[in-house]
């Protein structure tokens, strides 16, 4: 990809902020309201942009937020931009010598502890029943939802919250039609394809259908469903211009197909690469549009088990 995997997150920050369901952030932000303590788990915490979503659960609620993420740059990244945004808001903010962020602004305390690890294989001591939230965005789709949804499952106290936003489902189009529909038929098979074959430590991953595997799996674990909807991505132009960082984020998922494609072997080259410039030259002149199906899910672990 020509932008680093950083400079993408960038360039897709805004887009996800308005392509988030608003139903469901808002029953995800009524479930943490009125709690004078909260204890979080940001999985994938990326370059933190969920965290800020977090501090919009503006209640005057404590934090102990727990982000977590394998790139040591982006989880450094994170917490950089964490305390950028809390001094930003009226907060004091220490880093003292554990290495942890405390910020503080009356009586509200926020705690930030960043660590780097695999999150297939993360499941510390301690974490059992611990937390009133977890939060995963864009990610189930890399990760064995079967395994994670037990974990979860595990990790939330009765009446805790998952919150998983924009799992891809399955669906992406780009307007206007191509003139051999067939051919993009199978180029976007094949980036499907590319997401069904992704293995894990030896298990599959959510995949192109990772919203409804999700799902169905946080419901075989005994977590009840709270709210579920789209918060598809609609990278659409408006007379011929293109909102927020759209251009570059289109850009580069234009190249995520072409070579999740070229790496199948079902489309041949000169036919592949022709899709490829015609699509270019149509994002060029502001005529290229994309739209992928994507689902928020809220569920919630019950306050007492099922009888």
């Amino acid at each position: 990809m020509a932008l680093s995997f950083r400079d993408y997150l960038d360039s897709k920050a805004a887009l996800d902020e308005r392509s988030l369901n608003g139903a469901v952030r808002t029953a995800f932000l009524g479930s943490l309201r009125d709690r004078e303590r909260l204890d979080c788990l940001d999985l994938g915490t990326g370059s933190g942009a969920s965290l800020a979503r977090l501090f919009d659960a503006e209640a005057g609620a404590s934090m102990a937020i727990t982000a977590v993420d394998r790139d040591p740059a982006l989880v450094e990244l994170a917490f950089k931009r964490t305390a950028v945004l809390l001094r930003a808001r009226g907060f004091e903010v220490a880093i003292p010598e554990d290495g942890r962020l405390h910020a503080q602004r009356g009586g509200r305390r926020i705690k930030l502890e960043c660590r780097v690890a695999d999150l297939v294989g993360f499941d510390p001591p301690g974490y059992a029943g611990r937390f009133d939230a977890v939060i995963a965005h864009q990610l189930m789709d890399l990760l064995p939802v079967a395994v994670m949804a037990e974990r979860i499952a595990g990790w939330l106290r009765p009446g805790g919250v998952f919150y998983a936003t924009l799992n891809y489902d399955g669906g992406t189009a780009l307007f206007p039609g191509y003139r051999d529909a067939a051919l993009e038929g199978r180029i976007l098979a094949a980036y499907d394809e590319s997401m069904e074959r992704r293995r894990v430590h030896g298990h599959p991953s959510g995949g192109a259908h990772s919203g409804r595997r999700l799902y169905d799996a946080l419901l075989r674990v005994g977590l009840e469903p709270v709210a579920y909807g789209a918060s598809d991505w609609s990278l659409s132009p408006i007379r011929r211009a293109y909102r927020d960082r759209d251009r570059l984020c289109l850009a580069a998922l234009l190249e995520m197909i072409r070579d999740q494609a070229a790496a199948s072997g079902a489309v041949a080259d000169p036919a592949l690469d022709g899709w490829y410039r015609h699509r270019l030259g149509e994002l060029e002149s502001g005529t290229l549009g994309l739209i992928v199906h994507q689902l928020d899910l809220l569920v919630e672990k019950p306050l007492a088990p099922p009888a």
